[in-house]
């Protein structure tokens, strides 16, 4: 494993704080700066969110959410480091904090700025009105946003500190944390309520039964996965601008067309693409490798990746060369990370148990497998 390297990371953004409670409204503040990342290469990260875990510290009767992430070694699943914070009164880091779901890879990574020193989330505006979209720091659980305006679904531009969410009148709108004096930036208008980041381009269209946090788009970004396959090119439905009718994965029961192909794939839940043409897919007893045609319009094969025996599978992410899966086993109470290679025959590795919450069970949140870098 090589060695963790601490470069440290200042974000020079002139940015506001927000009040703990969410009703005096945005007040200004110096600059947020965010330390050394939180591990460096050859690193696993897994995050959670305990909800109404922490005594806020403005409010005697009001608990708040805490954050957590936390680095492993992928060699051998050594704990790294560690960060957590209690968020202020009122905030969320969804689908962190929110009910258990499963989302995509790079849903989870873009809650979170390059150093894990950031992780974007939502305060109640001033009077408790409509959001504001912000991000948090961690440690800390400060809160900057870029203007006291309205925001929703904020997330990082995968590998920047680039801050997209949407704000007033759906408005698409992005903002560089690390620039001092940069201003929001208009993107158009998006349909809904919000939008999936894919590539520094918004993804205004899904299925009604996928959230923004579940689009799954392969590279080159003119194909996404969810509940369905589609195309960002589709027509929008009939009942409303924002949705489409995807192709299904498997049987549809809800008058889908299938795609030609895919009528045998067990229900799964996209993760991502470890390539253009194959698609990674969870359920709680399987890594799934569909396979594409060049033009997506049939499946040509899926392959069941770990061998059969009891497990509760939650999560996936790629190595950094798209050679190897590392995931969350959480069967019989402990949470363990294994790694597999995309090879033949390959079988999976125990690299060790993860760091998992240690809150009371009605607080405790559910591990998220973040990255790998």
């Amino acid at each position: 494993m090589r060695k963790t390297t601490r470069t440290h990371l200042v974000l020079a953004a002139a940015v506001l704080a927000v009040s703990a409670c969410g009703s005096g409204g945005p007040k200004a503040a110096e600059p947020v700066a965010a330390g050394a990342p939180l591990a460096g290469r050859d690193s696993i990260v897994v995050a959670w969110c305990d909800r109404f875990a922490a005594q806020s510290t403005t409010a005697p009767d009001t608990k708040v959410h805490v954050v957590t992430v936390v680095a492993h070694s992928s060699a051998d699943g050594t704990r790294l480091a560690e960060r957590s914070a209690a968020l202020p009164d009122g905030a969320a880091v969804e689908p962190l904090c929110g009910q258990p779901r499963r989302s995509t890879a790079a849903a989870d990574r873009q809650l979170f700025d390059p150093g894990f020193g950031l992780v974007a989330g939502t305060v109640p505006g001033p009077n408790g009105s409509a959001p504001v979209a912000t991000a948090f720091t961690l440690p800390g659980g400060r809160a900057a946003v870029a203007e006291p305006a309205e925001g929703r679904g904020p997330a990082f531009q995968a590998g920047t500190s680039v801050l997209w969410y949407e704000g007033a009148d759906h408005k698409v709108v992005s903002r560089d944390l690390a620039a001092a004096g940069a201003g929001p930036q208009d993107h158009g208008t998006a349909p809904g309520q919000d939008f999936a980041l894919v590539d520094g381009r918004p993804w205004l269209t899904r299925p009604v039964d996928t959230k923004a946090d579940q689009v799954a788009a392969a590279p080159g970004g003119e194909v996404a996965a969810g509940s369905g396959l589609w195309r960002r090119t589709d027509p929008a439905a009939s009942y409303d601008p924002q949705y489409v009718e995807p192709a299904a994965l498997g049987p549809s029961g809800n008058g889908r067309t299938t795609l030609p192909g895919s009528e045998t794939v067990p229900g799964c839940a996209p993760r991502l693409w470890t390539d253009p043409r194959t698609l990674l897919c969870v359920n709680n007893e399987q890594l799934l490798l569909l396979t594409f045609a060049a033009d997506h319009s049939r499946l040509e094969g899926f392959t069941s990746l770990l061998p059969p025996e009891r497990r509760f599978v939650d999560g996936a992410v790629l190595s950094p060369d798209g050679r190897s899966l590392a995931y969350l086993d959480g069967y019989g109470g402990t949470t363990f990370l294994y790694r597999i290679d995309l090879t033949p025959g390959a079988q999976p590795v125990r690299l060790g148990p993860v760091a998992t919450s240690t809150a009371e069970e009605q607080s405790a949140g559910l591990p998220h497998l973040v990255a790998w870098q």
